[in-house]
């Protein structure tokens, strides 16, 4: 499958394989995300990223996130010290879990599915701050039409907040692609022109194989990230690369004595 598929062929076969694991991730981690969001406001929301998003100030303010899921980290944002929260997700099963957590988060929260290229005008210059995380960016065919969303839905005078997995840390196979006796050794190129295709699911807690839905997963650089961010108009503030695993995919890379990049922050604001 190459580059030049058509996006809507890459999103809509995206959009089934995440409606198809929803279910199992609910099974598994629900309840304990009902219960986390109720006892402990910010719990999804790591120290490094908690760190950033108070330097940048929260009180009082509209956050929004891409690529949301179930809603559990944009519901941990907003209990620290937000005043609402607007979720966008392509997946009408992630959607729907994140709107039955909301009660449990008691913050004020809308959650919206739709295609992120596609959102609705009425979000136009909605939010003070919008985020992404870890594994947002790699389902997205256009990156430039990404931020130019992203752009959109934040108002003048606000940030878009990047908080990813680091590409060289996506050269390597995540944990539950690799046999137990494989090495974790560079096995995908930096440069790719094509998509990857994945036949193991999206199953990243139980890490079993299931189902018969395919996805396809992008590789960008970090120049395609920076390149994309500045050609939407977005004014870079900040930079910091950590050696630390944001995501649950690559917890063995952890382990190495001498750690490559494993997860960047990236804060933009729109002029």
């Amino acid at each position: 499958m190459k580059i030049g598929t058509p996006s809507d062929t890459v999103i809509a076969q995206n959009r089934r394989a995440w409606n198809e694991v929803a279910p199992r991730h609910a099974e598994q981690n629900f309840e304990d995300t009902r219960r986390h969001l109720a006892a402990d406001p910010g719990h999804y929301i790591d120290p490094v990223f908690r760190d950033h998003l108070r330097s940048l100030g929260l009180e009082g303010k509209v956050l929004a996130q891409f690529n949301c899921n179930n809603g559990r980290e944009l519901l941990s944002a907003i209990q620290l010290g937000a005043r609402s929260g607007l979720g966008f997700d392509f997946s009408s099963e992630f959607v729907r879990q994140a709107r039955r957590l909301t009660a449990a988060a008691q913050v004020e929260a809308e959650f919206v599915e739709t295609d992120i290229y596609q959102v609705p005008s009425r979000y136009d210059a909605t939010a003070d701050l919008l985020f992404l995380t870890a594994g947002a960016l790699c389902w997205m065919p256009d990156l430039p039409g990404y931020f130019d969303a992203a752009r959109r839905v934040v108002r003048p005078g606000g940030q878009v907040v990047l908080y990813e997995t680091h590409p060289f840390l996506e050269m390597f196979k995540p944990d539950r692609d690799r046999r137990r006796d494989e090495p974790l050794d560079l096995h995908y190129p930096y440069f790719m022109d094509e998509p990857v295709a994945w036949d193991s699911g999206l199953d990243y807690y139980s890490g079993e194989k299931y189902g018969r839905e395919q996805v396809y997963w992008y590789h960008y650089t970090l120049s395609d990230i920076f390149q994309a961010v500045i050609g939407a108009g977005l004014q870079i503030r900040h930079f910091a690369e950590f050696d630390h695993d944001n995501s649950i995919g690559y917890r063995e890379a952890e382990r190495f004595p001498v750690r490559p990049p494993m997860s960047f922050i990236l804060s933009c604001e729109r002029p």
